[in-house]
C-alpha cells in the first residue's frame, strides 16, 4: 500500500511538472513572437530616425550656409520635429509576470527577460516620455511661430507634407531654432542607440528561449 502511495505521488508530481513545463513553453513561444514584432518594428522606427536626422543636416546646413529657401525644404522643416513612438508587444512577459518568473526554468534567460522589459523598455519609454515633453513645450510652439503649416487632406502621405516659414530671414537669424534642432538630434541618436541595444537583447534572448524550447 505504501508503494502504491509513493507511486501515486511521483506520477502525481511528474503531472505536474509536465504541465508547468508545457505551460512555460507556452509563454516562451508567445514572448518569441513578441520580440520578433518588437525587432522588426525598432528596424523600421531607426529608419524614421535617420530620416529625421537626415532633415535636421540638410535643414542647419542650408541655414548656416545661407543658401537660400528653396521649395524642397518644405517637407524637411515638417520632418525635423518628427519622431516615432516605439510600439511594441508585451502580452508574453505580462503573462509571465502573473503566472510567475519561477516557471522559467533557466536562471539567465529569466534574468534577460526582466532586464529587456524592466530595464531597455523602460529607458526607452523614458526617451520617449522626454521627446514628447520637449515636442510638445518647445518645438512644437516654435513652429507655429514659425512655419505656416500647408494644408493637408485626410490620408494624405505624410512625405507629401509642407510647412513653410512666414519669413525665411528670420528663421535663418533665429539662434533659438537652431539651438533647439540641435539638441533634437542628439535626442534622435540616443533613441537610436537604445533601440540598437534592444535588438542586441532580443537576439540573446531568442537564442536562449530557442534552447529552452529544445530542452
Amino acid at each position: 500500500m505504501v508503494i502504491g502511495i509513493l507511486i501515486a505521488l511521483q506520477v502525481n508530481n511528474w503531472n505536474e511538472n509536465r504541465l508547468q513545463l508545457e505551460k512555460s513553453h507556452h509563454i516562451l513561444r508567445e514572448i518569441k513572437e513578441n520580440i520578433e514584432f518588437n525587432t522588426a518594428r525598432f528596424k523600421e522606427e531607426i529608419k524614421e530616425e535617420y530620416a529625421v536626422i537626415n532633415s535636421i543636416d540638410i535643414v542647419l546646413d542650408n541655414l548656416s550656409q545661407d543658401k537660400g529657401y528653396h521649395d524642397s525644404l518644405a517637407f524637411h522643416f515638417l520632418n525635423v520635429s518628427y519622431f516615432p513612438s516605439p510600439v511594441r508587444k508585451s502580452a508574453g512577459y505580462e503573462t509571465l509576470k502573473s503566472d510567475g518568473m519561477d516557471i522559467i526554468r533557466s536562471d539567465s534567460l529569466r534574468t534577460g527577460i526582466i532586464n529587456l522589459y524592466e530595464g531597455i523598455y523602460s529607458k526607452m519609454n523614458d526617451v520617449t516620455q522626454i521627446s514628447y515633453d520637449n515636442a510638445a513645450n518647445s518645438i512644437w510652439p516654435l513652429y507655429t511661430q514659425l512655419f505656416k503649416t500647408e494644408t493637408s487632406k485626410p490620408g494624405q502621405d505624410f512625405e507629401t507634407l509642407k510647412v513653410v516659414p512666414f519669413n525665411y530671414e528670420e528663421l535663418k537669424g533665429s539662434q533659438h531654432y537652431r539651438g533647439l534642432v540641435s539638441w533634437w538630434r542628439h535626442s534622435r541618436v540616443v533613441a537610436i542607440e537604445i533601440r540598437t541595444a534592444a535588438i542586441e537583447e532580443h537576439k540573446s534572448i531568442l537564442d536562449q528561449i530557442k534552447d529552452e524550447l529544445e530542452y
